[in-house]
C-alpha cells in the first residue's frame, strides 16, 4: 500500500479562503513536495498557510527549509464576528468579539518554532484580517455547555506585513517601549499577561533580535 502524503488535512473555511486570496496564475495547489504537501508552490517557493499551531508543522518546516525557500502566512484577526448556530447549522445569534488581534500576537506561535524563525530560507507574512467565527452546539460535548468552534471564515484582508529581517521583527515591539526594557515594562506596554511578555522576549532572544544587557534590581534588561 502506498504511504499517505504527510500534511494532507481536511480544509476548514479560513484556510481555503486564504489560499484563494493568495493564489496567483501558474501556482500549483496542494502540491506534493518531498513527501509533504505544499499549500502553494510558486516557481520553487513553498507557500504555507498556518492559521494556528506552528509547532505541528515543525517537522515539515525543518525538512523543507533545507531544500526550498518557504514563505509562511499567518492570519491575525483585528475583528471577529461570532455566529452562534444550533447543531443543524441554523443561526441563533451573532455578536462582535471584544478581542482585537495585533501583529505582535504572532509570537504566541513563533515561540514553538523559535529556533527556525531566522533561517535564511524562511520568511513570514502576517495578514491582518476580519473574520467570522462559527460556534455550534453539540449536546454530546460537556465542555463550554456543548459550544465549540465549528469553522472560521475570511471576510477581508486589512493589511499585509512581511517579516524577513531582524529589523522587521523588532518593529513589532511597541513604539513607546523604553530601551532597554524589562518583561514587566513590555507587559504594561502591551497590556498583556507577564507570561506572554516573557514568551516574546524569550523568543526574540533565541532569534538573536534582542539580547540581555544587564539587570534593574532583579529584572533582566533587554535591548
Amino acid at each position: 500500500m502506498k504511504s499517505p502524503i504527510i500534511g494532507t488535512l481536511s480544509e476548514k473555511g479560513l484556510h481555503a479562503d486564504l489560499k484563494d486570496y493568495l493564489v496567483q496564475p501558474g501556482d500549483k495547489i496542494e502540491c506534493p513536495v518531498d513527501g509533504f504537501v505544499a499549500d502553494i508552490l510558486r516557481d520553487g517557493l513553498v507557500i504555507e498557510i498556518q492559521t494556528q499551531n506552528f509547532g505541528a508543522m515543525r517537522k515539515k518546516l525543518t525538512h523543507l527549509l533545507g531544500y526550498y525557500p518557504v514563505h509562511l502566512v499567518h492570519p491575525i484577526a483585528v475583528e471577529r464576528m461570532i455566529l452562534w448556530q444550533d447543531s443543524e447549522g441554523k443561526q441563533i445569534k451573532k455578536r462582535k468579539s471584544p478581542k482585537k488581534g495585533r501583529p505582535i500576537d504572532i509570537f504566541k506561535e513563533l515561540v514553538y518554532i523559535r529556533d527556525l524563525v531566522m533561517h535564511p530560507n524562511l520568511t513570514f507574512e502576517i495578514l491582518m484580517t476580519r473574520e467570522e467565527v462559527i460556534r455550534r452546539q453539540d449536546p454530546k460535548r460537556k465542555k463550554w455547555n456543548g459550544w465549540y468552534v465549528y469553522d472560521r471564515r475570511l471576510v477581508e484582508v486589512v493589511e499585509s506585513i512581511t517579516l524577513s529581517s531582524y529589523a522587521n521583527f523588532k518593529r513589532l515591539l511597541p513604539d513607546d517601549l523604553p530601551m532597554p526594557f524589562t518583561n514587566k515594562e513590555l507587559a504594561e506596554a502591551l497590556k498583556c499577561p507577564s507570561r506572554h511578555a516573557g514568551d516574546i522576549t524569550y523568543t526574540l532572544r533565541r532569534m538573536g533580535v534582542v539580547r540581555e544587557v544587564g539587570k534593574r534590581r532583579n529584572a533582566i534588561l533587554y535591548l
